[in-house]
């Protein structure tokens, strides 16, 4: 049975390397913030993929004091990274619907997070089942959450690419339904469910990068260079019109002053257009927001 499951976890392993190298390269060709954010979740998994086959390793060559230490640390490793994805994982399907991070999911994510990594160590010190069963009822509430929020909100991905793997993540989330209602009254099933998940997921992700950067291939060589930063360059950070407007004469060098004045408002509507967008591209000045301009152009 270990042999299998290692099969499994180094299989999903390998697979999942692919994919994260295809999304950073994507990353690399285009400055979209959803796409470092899936970069971000999708090492974060893969690391729990990676300490999970250790885990198998050790207790096949291990044992002893030995198996103890390496055990511990891996264990402590596993929880930390799967409570910082309890956290991360809303965030970041909250952030690509366009919805803010807001209070309420704060507290309720963090709190998961530590009521998890407490239910980790108790079942480390004490050894109960029940604890496991629980972990992993928290788990999947979380991803349950996640996936529920962006399935009703769907529409609401600009970037097609974004909105196709989303759905892609949607589709395959739900066809493993059936196996985690089997982990739940079947305990001894759960170590097989991560690495399937992962695998299967690895597997559609990489799939639809491939066909993106076929098309952005082809686009590539139909299209003459740009010359201007476009509206549909920023659509990520889901900026207005108006917005957009602000930005231009921003990018100019002009004050705020200056930009009521061209655009025939007030300067507090300005200091509101400018606020919105520093809000929306996460940052701070000025010179920050040329700096992500030149990135998206």
């Amino acid at each position: 049975m270990s042999g299998i499951l290692l099969l499994v976890y180094m299989l999903a392993f390998g697979l999942g390397c692919m994919t994260l190298a295809l999304a950073i390269v994507y990353r690399l060709a285009n400055a979209k913030r959803w796409a470092t954010y899936f970069i971000v979740c999708h090492a974060s998994l893969l690391g729990c993929m990676m300490l999970l086959a250790l885990q198998v390793l050790s207790q096949m060559f291990l044992s002893g004091v030995a198996y103890t230490v390496v055990s511990i640390i891996i264990t402590s490793v596993f929880l930390a990274d799967l409570a910082f994805l309890i956290v991360f994982i809303p965030y970041f399907t909250t952030w690509v619907i366009a919805h803010p991070w807001r209070n309420p999911y704060k507290g309720l994510f963090f709190s998961l997070a530590a009521i998890y990594l407490g239910l980790g160590i108790a079942r480390e010190v004490t050894g109960k089942m029940v604890l496991d069963q629980a972990m992993l009822f928290v788990f999947v509430f979380v991803m349950g959450f996640s996936l529920i929020v962006m399935s009703r909100n769907i529409k609401t991905i600009e970037n097609k690419t974004a909105r196709a793997s989303a759905l892609a993540i949607i589709i395959v989330s739900a066809s493993m339904v059936p196996a985690i209602l089997l982990a739940l009254f079947f305990p001894a099933l759960k170590p097989f469910l991560f690495g399937v998940y992962f695998l299967a997921l690895s597997i559609t992700i990489m799939t639809f990068l491939f066909i993106t950067f076929v098309r952005i291939g082809r686009d590539d060589g139909a299209q003459t260079p740009k010359t201007e930063l476009s509206l549909g360059d920023l659509e990520e950070y889901h900026i207005t019109e108006r917005e957009f407007s602000v930005i231009q004469l921003i990018s100019k060098g002009l004050t705020n002053k200056e930009i009521a004045g061209e655009l025939g408002i007030s300067a507090n509507t300005v200091n509101n257009h400018v606020a919105n967008i520093y809000g929306k591209t996460q940052v701070r000045s000025r010179i920050d927001l040329l700096n992500l301009l030149k990135q998206s152009w």
